[in-house]
């Protein structure tokens, strides 16, 4: 049975990558009213870094040092659709402020399988939470995974009182199986899990339709499909759309343009491979 579940748009994040994280204010503004109408359930900005180490990007790549500037771009509309940022568990980080001081509501953090430290990702599962923010995991390159590894982060999510984990595919080296046996893994432990996926193999719709007939729990998704450090793409928006039996109608031609638009302008700061 298709499952319905909860979704992230991640154009910001990922095609950040491709812009240095810098965007119109308005742009911003239409996406997340866009979100507001179609269901989706949370906006995702960009991450946690610190400018010391990271120079010269926009603000959604300093969520914490430019709480009060993403404030001001989405204060005045943020309604129902949540706002989450990325906090790269491997790469210099800046102090959190408290959820109440902005409008971020959720955090994910991203660790990579292969390199995760358990001590450190539970001292900073605690931060987070210290700090009010929701808090899901995203364990990247995770195709590589075995089911030893996977099976070792749900104990570790059940015993951390974690509801949601993620398995990225950020080398589009999960197959079919795997993206079954992920999910049945985590819903065994009682937990539920996201899958996000790239297309750099033309895989992500796929391994989707695979996801949502085992009964997963979150999935994510970008305008166009744009977006990752490597340009190899994500799942469309509108596919969700599609499978949800929703239109875009001239807002989604709309954002798609100004879309385009974003990356023309500002292409000089890309910091994709």
């Amino acid at each position: 049975m298709m499952t319905r579940p909860k979704v992230f748009d991640c154009t910001l994040r990922e095609v950040g990558y491709q812009t240095g994280w810098f965007f119109d204010v308005d742009f911003c503004r239409d996406l997340y009213v866009f979100a507001q109408g179609k269901g989706i359930n949370y906006i995702e900005l960009g991450f946690f870094h610190d400018p010391v180490h990271d120079k010269d990007r926009g603000i959604f790549r300093y969520c914490s040092e430019k709480y009060k500037e993403i404030a001001e771009v989405f204060g005045n509309i943020k309604n129902r659709v949540k706002i989450s940022a990325m906090l790269d568990l491997q790469r210099p980080l800046t102090q959190l402020v408290h959820r109440n001081e902005g409008v971020v509501d959720a955090i994910r953090i991203l660790t990579r399988s292969h390199e995760t430290d358990i001590d450190i990702l539970k001292a900073k599962v605690e931060d987070v939470r210290d700090h009010g923010y929701e808090v899901f995991i995203n364990f990247t390159s995770a195709g590589y995974n075995s089911k030893e590894m996977n099976e070792g982060f749900a104990k570790f999510a059940v015993a951390n009182n974690i509801p949601v984990i993620y398995f990225a595919d950020t080398e589009s080296v999960m197959t079919e199986q795997y993206v079954i046996d992920a999910i049945k893994l985590c819903h065994s432990e009682g937990l539920q899990v996201g899958i996000h996926v790239h297309d750099k193999n033309g895989t992500a719709e796929q391994l989707t339709e695979t996801a949502l007939l085992s009964g997963v729990d979150y999935m994510d998704f970008t305008l166009l499909g744009l977006g990752g450090k490597w340009r190899d793409g994500n799942l469309s928006t509108e596919y969700y759309l599609q499978k949800k039996g929703l239109t875009g109608g001239y807002e989604l031609t709309h954002l798609k343009s100004s879309l385009i638009d974003q990356l023309i302008k500002n292409h000089e700061h890309s910091a994709a491979g």
